[in-house]
């Protein structure tokens, strides 16, 4: 009986992971990114810089190559909440018990490169490394919706300011 209970608890669990997943798989075909993504040799030599880490010069930054692909970003927010971002940084990247991802400081770095390689190697302090569980265009996606948080909190941020103002 507690094996079954047990199982019945870990598919629910992984149940949206695996259909966002499966989802990916279904729409390569479909959603060609429109940039090159680039290799795992070039990520590994992105600086990294913040907040608290000085930015290094290096003139290469790679773009995402899902930015403003909306299936990509719906598919970036199923995973977002399936791989339980949204545990830590709250369900619209409020911060939590990590950081808020809806701002614009951040201590590693907020362009896709580097946020690329945060969720690929996870950093000190509670952010976990995904790079073993997630292929690289989930990452990507992720990055894209994790774009329209900051992009919505200043949306809202200029109505409330408009409607003080009136």
């Amino acid at each position: 009986m507690r094996t079954l209970i047990f199982s019945l608890l870990f598919a629910g669990l992984l149940m949206p992971w695996m259909d966002a997943i499966s989802q990916e798989n279904n729409s390569q075909g479909s959603s060609s990114p429109t940039a090159s993504k680039p290799t795992p040799e070039q990520l590994l030599h992105v600086p990294v810089g913040g907040t608290h880490i000085p930015v290094q010069n290096n003139p290469e930054h790679y773009a995402n190559p899902y930015a403003n692909d909306s299936q990509a970003i719906i598919q970036g927010h199923k995973l977002f909440t399936g791989m339980n971002c949204v545990g830590c940084h709250a369900a619209e990247g409020g911060g939590g018990m990590g950081p808020p991802l809806s701002d614009t400081q951040w201590i590693y770095g907020s362009r896709p490169d580097q946020m690329f390689l945060t969720i690929m190697q996870g950093r000190p302090n509670g952010m976990p490394a995904f790079g073993s569980i997630l292929p690289e265009d989930s990452i990507w996606k992720i990055i894209a919706y994790i774009n329209t948080l900051s992009a919505t909190k200043a949306k809202r941020s200029e109505q409330d300011q408009q409607d003080q103002a009136e």
